[in-house]
């Protein structure tokens, strides 16, 4: 939804009785909004915003002020991590906040612009384009972020919405209703800063972006912009390219450089993700030179362009011959790997997929082996 021509817009409103003031007011933040990208649909308030979405006011109000009871339905999976396991907590949004949050990727966050540097989370990135980038390097350097979603307060996420145009409050309003709060993640970093001053607004738990829910990773990217600018210009001043994938960033030069110089330079990239408040992992921030094996979001990067690991194309042509295997098919290679045979032709075809974006040639020959399979009847419906 455009922003209303202005002219028109203060005719109709003047016949409503409504006070130039406040029409003068809306005008200038639907050309603010606009100035940003006219595509974006302007929201004024969260009455408006009621009735853009048809979400009643008042549940609207209750869910800003954190008191709809389990918005969010939390769930826990493992991750293993060198010498310790830890769990990922994902929250998923009830149908009504799902809904919601979906309408503001639909008519506001899909018309933003991440930093160059960002390859995830956006229509137009490709993990093979940010692979690309590194490719011939000598030197690479890669850091992982911890709890890159959790990180972004919704502080950073009103700051996001505040800097497209959209009005002080409502800005707030949508970053509460694009995080979560709870117990796990502490209490406010100052509880003393009470803002908005809007008793029914007051939270003592500071929220942040829910893993689980389609506002986040578009917010997470935004939310990272400026520290994308920052990296970006300090990779420039070292003479190295820079790339982030969601939570991976990647740094790499070519073979004019030594360890000491990268070792320098990590220890810079370290601090300004610190000081941006990011926290860099540190069992996964490895330097790779000459002589090892350059990897970057699953691909090769030594060459002229990205390949594919052997394990990976090993874990293909495993697939496949036991798929094809008489003594076993996919049946049996399916009960094998406890799944359905649905299950293991989805995943094998999805294995493909990729071998076809990353080396075509290759793809393509996995392809026809697979196309050659004896698949039960469901199985030659899904090509």
């Amino acid at each position: 939804m455009s922003a209303p021509n202005s002219q028109r817009y203060r005719s109709q409103g003047r016949r409503e009785g409504i006070d130039d003031a406040v029409l003068d007011h809306a005008v200038s933040t639907f050309e603010r909004i606009r100035a940003v990208d006219p595509r974006i649909t302007p929201v004024l308030t969260l009455r408006h915003l009621s009735y853009l979405t048809d979400i009643p006011f008042l549940h609207l109000r209750e869910l800003v002020a954190r008191r709809v009871h389990r918005p969010y339905k939390f769930f826990y999976l493992k991750k293993r991590i060198p010498g310790r396991s830890r769990v990922r907590m994902i929250s998923v949004p009830n149908k009504t906040l799902m809904g919601l949050q979906r309408w503001i990727v639909d008519n506001i966050l899909q018309f933003t612009r991440p930093h160059g540097a960002s390859y995830a989370f956006h229509p137009d990135c490709r993990p093979y384009e940010a692979a690309a980038e590194h490719c011939g390097c000598a030197w690479l350097l890669k850091i992982d972020l911890e709890e890159f979603f959790h990180t972004v307060s919704e502080g950073r996420v009103a700051a996001v919405f505040e800097d497209l145009g959209f009005p002080r409050l409502l800005s707030f309003e949508l970053a509460r209703l694009t995080t979560v709060a709870c117990e796990r993640l502490g209490p406010r970093p100052d509880p003393s800063v009470r803002w908005p001053a809007i008793p029914l607004y007051q939270c003592k738990h500071e929220g942040m972006l829910p893993q689980g829910a389609p506002t986040s990773p578009m917010l997470a990217n935004l939310a990272m912009l400026k520290t994308d600018e920052i990296l970006s210009q300090l990779a420039e001043e070292h003479g190295m390219t820079y790339t982030r994938y969601a939570d991976d960033l990647a740094f790499s030069c070519g073979n004019e450089d030594n360890f000491e110089h990268i070792q320098r330079f990590k220890r810079l990239v370290l601090g300004k993700l610190n000081d941006s408040g990011f926290r860099p992992n540190h069992r996964k921030t490895v330097i790779r030179g000459p002589g090892t094996r350059r990897i970057v979001l699953g691909m090769l990067v030594d060459k002229e362009r990205p390949r594919l690991p052997r394990e990976y194309k090993d874990n293909i042509r495993m697939h496949l011959h036991f798929l094809s295997s008489p003594s076993q098919g996919p049946s049996l290679h399916a009960s094998s790997r406890k799944t359905s045979v649905s299950g293991i032709f989805h995943h094998v075809r999805g294995l493909i997929a990729w071998a076809e974006t990353v080396e075509p040639d290759y793809g393509a020959l996995a392809l026809q082996s697979f196309e050659s399979i004896d698949w039960p009847p469901l199985g030659p419906q899904r090509f």
